[in-house]
């Protein structure tokens, strides 16, 4: 019996030690998502993502009804969104992204979720996080969340055929719980019509977001202005 387990554990370190073998863009997650993995964000610059945040960071919509003034618990980019001020890239400070690439539809091709950093992009309650999808002529954004808090989870139950989203909640820095994002077939919104879920335990499913306590310069890749 124990020659067995000890094949059986040769066996397992045989197939599943070598680093090397891991190919640089994760594969797309089948449903259901594995309890308690974690997929490390992509270590290497993506151009075409960086122009889409950019455009979306500082040529986004602006409101049909400015206000006055920008919501506090909104990151500066959303407040200047608001108030149809549209800083350039040039203008603002420091800016970092995270990615990470996982099929959320279900339909074989990977989506992109990102996460954006920096004292533009970030408020007391988040930062900035956003999902792409691809399309004809290149990234399409899905969604947009401007209080992101680490870590963010894929878990296994879906909506309109979409993977749904977990990550802490928080009211002005003091954590609440769980927000549940569901897709509506659309874009992601937090559960029940746009009030966070709050729940006692985190739900089993994959980290493909974290921000680890490092100093802002080694925090994924930088985002530059361009030309």
């Amino acid at each position: 019996m124990s020659l067995l387990r000890l094949s059986g554990v040769l066996l397992l370190i045989g197939c599943c030690r070598p680093a090397a073998a891991q190919p640089l863009t994760p594969p797309p997650l089948k449903a259901p998502v594995p309890p308690g993995p974690v997929i490390p964000p992509i270590s290497r610059a993506d151009p075409q993502l960086e122009a889409a945040l950019q455009a979306r960071l500082f040529a986004g919509p602006v409101a049909a009804t400015p206000t006055a003034a920008g919501d506090p618990d909104q990151t500066e980019w959303e407040q200047a969104r608001a108030t149809g001020q549209h800083p350039s890239c040039n203008e603002v400070g420091p800016l970092r992204y995270m990615h990470n690439r996982i099929d959320l539809d279900g339909d074989g091709r990977l989506e992109t979720v990102a996460l954006v950093v920096g004292s533009y992009a970030c408020s007391s309650d988040g930062c900035t996080l956003m999902v792409f999808r691809d399309g004809a002529g290149g990234l399409e954004l899905v969604a947009e969340n401007g209080l992101f808090q680490s870590p963010l989870r894929v878990i296994s139950q879906r909506h309109r055929g979409w993977l749904d989203l977990t990550m802490p909640a928080s009211l002005h820095g003091a954590p609440e719980g769980l927000m549940e994002l569901v897709f509506n077939g659309h874009t992601y919104r937090p559960l029940a019509g746009g009030a966070a879920r709050y729940a006692a335990a985190t739900p089993p499913g994959t980290v493909v977001l974290e921000l680890l306590p490092l100093p802002f310069e080694q925090l994924g890749q930088p985002l530059p202005c361009g030309s």
